[in-house]
């Protein structure tokens, strides 16, 4: 059978050139629009190193100073800090919460700042450019809500949480760990220095915890935890209740069924809920307001147009090819080819010349890709931290999406020529020879 297509192949070399070059084209057109449309679903799938599925996040304002109902008593210093209080003894007896921490932003909020962290060592500080850094509460329990672990080197994630984490105090995950310290393992004598302080104060790690990113979008496991300072004014300000719910509960459903329990409960002083959302939601309101949910729906659109226009031009030119074939398809039934190996023969046609022209199309592509580079995402992911991932070694990233455009190439080709060829197949020897 392998024989027989290579033959046919051949002899009719010249009017399969038609449909040999669109399918060097479409390999060409299928690397730049599935390219980036692959990074964005790799990120968007990847682990983000903590429980997405079982946190809630609730957003607490403050009344205006202009608002009928707001609280002059409760405004005070002493009258903020007791609705704060109240504010969190209510929330952690709202039903099905295991934890809960109050923070000025959480993971895939709006409140992190990025910046680099130095430890002295010129050599060393210039290999990481920015930094995801994420400032809490002193007393945050931050790591055991969101289901963060922490590395074998490392403090457990009790010992760290059973003191309060102060402002020279850091967490960091270990992929920076190992950029800054590459020969040494735990958290002993290892800080940065605070280049704003007079005296360069020393930030100690005091935790080592397993990556995780900051951003959905962004895969950089570069993050910090620090711990910041709680001053009078900061008990009127907005907060962030972030909640960890018991193991089984769906969040969706919980939200749904608690979210008038909720607004009653945490209307406390001048404390009042603005917004209860899943932290999935969440993940999908920051990629709407950074613009890249909109292009990636767009993107995955257009891939998704042009698969299907490529089914049917494959189709279309092969049942063009087929109804030439006819009478040659003829001759095979006569001497007893069965209709399967009719149709097996056209596809296995298809599936070399696709093969063929992919390797041409591909080759042509490297060459593009050599010179400007492959898909890093929808942000410059280097900008903030050298990316191990596949996405940022070359190779890998080119054998992977090659791989997967050869399947498209493929399943096109087979798809396209299976409707005809079976149609074909159906006419019998005897009509097919009728006009030789």
């Amino acid at each position: 059978m392998f024989k027989l297509i290579l033959k046919n192949l051949w002899s009719r070399r010249r009017s399969n050139a038609w449909l040999f070059a669109e399918l060097i084209i479409v390999t060409i057109l299928s690397w730049i629009i599935l390219d980036e449309a692959i990074v964005s679903l790799h990120d968007i799938n990847a682990n983000p190193g903590y429980d997405v599925d079982r946190i809630v996040n609730i957003d607490i304002e403050t009344m205006p100073l202009d608002s009928p109902e707001f609280d002059k008593e409760a405004f005070s210093v002493e009258g903020s800090r007791l609705a704060y209080d109240n504010l969190l003894a209510k929330a952690r007896n709202l039903p099905d919460v295991e934890s809960l921490v109050s923070e000025y932003s959480g993971i895939d909020g709006r409140g992190s700042r990025t910046g680099p962290l130095f430890t002295g060592n010129e050599a060393i500080d210039t290999v990481v450019p920015y930094i995801f850094m994420m400032n809490v509460k002193p007393d945050s329990k931050i790591l055991s809500t969101y289901g963060i672990e922490t590395t074998e080197d490392s403090p457990s994630v009790e010992e760290i949480e059973s003191k309060p984490l102060g402002e020279n105090d850091i967490i960091i995950t270990e992929t920076i760990d190992r950029y800054y310290w590459p020969d040494r393992r735990g958290t002993r004598d290892k800080y940065f220095i605070d280049e704003y302080s007079p005296d360069s104060a020393h930030i100690n790690v005091v935790g080592i915890i397993k990556d995780m990113r900051f951003r959905s979008y962004v895969r950089t496991p570069a993050v910090a935890i620090q711990g910041s300072a709680i001053y009078d004014g900061s008990y009127r300000n907005r907060t962030t209740l972030i909640l960890r719910l018991k193991d089984g509960v769906v969040v969706d459903d919980y939200i749904h069924e608690n979210i008038d329990l909720i607004t009653k409960e945490l209307r406390i002083g001048n404390f009042f809920v603005r917004s209860v959302m899943s932290q999935k939601q969440q993940i999908k309101d920051y990629e709407y307001d950074a613009g890249v949910s909109g292009r990636r729906s767009l993107m995955l659109f257009v891939a998704a147009l042009f698969l299907i226009n490529l089914i049917i031009g494959v189709t279309g030119c092969v049942w063009l090819q087929t109804g030439k074939r006819i009478p040659e398809l003829g001759v095979l039934r006569s001497f007893g080819a069965l209709k399967s190996q009719t149709v097996k023969m056209l596809i296995g046609e298809s599936t070399v010349l696709a093969t063929v022209a992919f390797i041409i199309g591909d080759l042509i592509y490297l060459q593009y890709a050599l010179a400007n580079g492959l898909s890093n995402g929808f942000e410059d992911n280097d900008m903030y931290f050298p990316d191990n991932s596949w996405v940022n070694n070359f190779g890998e990233h080119f054998v992977i999406v090659s791989l997967i455009v050869y399947a498209v190439i493929v399943l096109c080709a087979v798809i396209g020529t299976y409707f005809p060829a079976r149609h074909v197949s159906k006419i019998e020897p005897v009509d097919a020879l009728r006009d030789e």
